[in-house]
């Protein structure tokens, strides 16, 4: 069951998105809530160092056997209560904000995460789509709900597709937001 579960993750739009997030990061990358590590394993293309980050000890244990790479390692990290983990150049969290009670504090513990210039990549399902919804998930949002969650952490924000293009509708799921600390 476990293997099913985890080769479903490679058929989702997940893995898209890791593959356009893996060609913009660079230096120290957090990957939070990475689940699998089929996604993961794609951000050591360009980056100095991933840390992944999940509470599924489980899912950690199947990543390190899968993916044992140099540049990447696994570990422990709930980002609902803070990872104190140093400062990081991206911090990406693919689907994962839809799961989390307190959005905004997880995002201000993103942050927390992020050096200076540190720039966050979420995704989340579109509530907007027609999409099969999940009953695992705490909330949807809808572009402008994302974006103004953001706005309360970031200073700079922007919508994007799948493909990290702008948004061009409101109805394109997944979202995808950028969100860095300083202006461009």
């Amino acid at each position: 069951m476990i293997l099913w579960n985890r080769f479903k993750y490679v058929l989702s739009p997940q893995f898209d998105i890791y593959t356009e997030v893996a060609k913009v990061v660079r230096g120290r990358v957090a990957d939070v809530g990475f689940g699998t590590g089929f996604g993961t394993h794609l951000l050591t293309v360009q980056a100095k160092e991933v840390v992944a980050f999940d509470i599924d000890e489980g899912g950690i244990n199947f990543a390190e056997k899968v993916f044992p790479l140099p540049k990447l390692r696994f570990t422990y990290g709930d980002i609902d209560k803070g990872i104190d983990a140093g400062a990081f150049d991206f911090v990406v969290m693919i689907d994962v904000i839809e799961h989390m009670r307190y959005d905004k504090r997880v995002l201000e513990h993103a942050k927390k995460m992020m050096n200076g210039n540190g720039t966050l990549i979420l995704s989340t399902p579109n509530r907007l789509s027609r999409y099969r919804k999940s009953a695992n998930h705490v909330r949807e949002y809808a572009p402008k709900e994302l974006e103004s969650l953001c706005r309360k952490v970031f200073v700079n924000v922007s919508l994007r597709d799948h493909q990290l293009e702008p948004l061009a509708s409101q109805y394109q799921n997944p979202l995808v937001v950028v969100c860095q600390n300083k202006g461009n």
